[in-house]
């Protein structure tokens, strides 16, 4: 990892041309990362809340529970965006990993940190709807900064080996969209967790954005700061995590080249 840092700056322009290819010929270029995640979010809100009705135990108002909802939707939205267009790094840069003597590591970062965007993106959008709704958050909105960087950092060690495993078995964009399907409503995120019967609560125990989307709500919504032991465990088990996938890709990359 320490070698990558000597690449600090082809990084931070492959980061630029990412973003900014993503918009090539649109009328309102980067304008949708905030019109499709804000359409999709309404799009729930009106359907959950309008027409069925979901409200948060202890409360009637339908704006409490769109918060809760977008405090958790618009980070899982950033998470799955960001893990479907980091698996294909290496096949969309295959020219790259072939030619050119650099570590092919850079391309997950690259698409993770690219992607990363819209993640500051929708917690914009959450700010501005707090503050239409609620006004000027707590202090302990300042510990937001800390939740976003473990989200990316979880997320890139995902990517190396999602990245890394497209190369082998390339079905594994399209298993993604099925997966994301499932962990979503697999995740408290329209829906609180005492919702989930008892036998089932163990579940959650298994699902690392669970505790994410927790961080989040009870820095953003419940302006409480995070459960230490639970954000500890977390980040000691993202720290594990990433060292065991940047270990993975560099064992496996060395056949990129026969199969790209």
């Amino acid at each position: 990892m320490t070698q990558l840092f000597q690449y600090y700056e082809l990084l931070i322009n492959f980061v630029k041309r990412d973003f900014a290819q993503r918009y090539v010929g649109s009328l309102l270029g980067m304008y949708w990362s905030i019109i499709n995640p804000v359409i999709t979010l309404l799009l729930y809100i009106v359907v959950f809340g309008f027409f069925l009705k979901v409200r948060l135990p202890g409360s009637d108002s339908i704006w409490d529970y769109s918060l809760y909802f977008a405090a958790g939707f618009l980070p899982f939205l950033a998470f799955q965006s960001t893990l479907l267009r980091a698996s294909q790094s290496i096949i969309d840069n295959k020219n790259y990993v072939k030619k050119v003597p650099f570590p092919s590591e850079l391309f997950p970062i690259c698409s993770t940190l690219s992607e990363s965007i819209n993640l500051f993106i929708g917690i914009s959008i959450y700010f501005v709807i707090f503050l239409i709704l609620k006004g000027i958050p707590q202090p302990v909105i300042l510990l937001i900064p800390l939740i976003i960087l473990l989200q990316i950092f979880f997320t890139m060690s995902i990517a190396f080996i999602l990245s890394a495993a497209t190369v082998f078995f390339r079905d594994i964009p399209q298993i993604l969209g099925s997966v994301f399907l499932i962990w979503f409503w697999a995740t408290p995120i329209a829906y609180t967790a005492h919702s989930i019967p008892e036998n089932f609560q163990w579940i959650l125990t298994l699902n690392p954005m669970y505790y994410i989307l927790e961080m989040y709500r009870e820095v953003l919504l419940y302006a409480t700061i995070p459960n230490p032991i639970i954000f500890l465990s977390f980040t000691g088990f993202t720290v594990f995590l990433l060292f065991v996938s940047i270990k993975i890709f560099k064992c496996v990359k060395r056949g990129f080249s026969e199969l790209l």
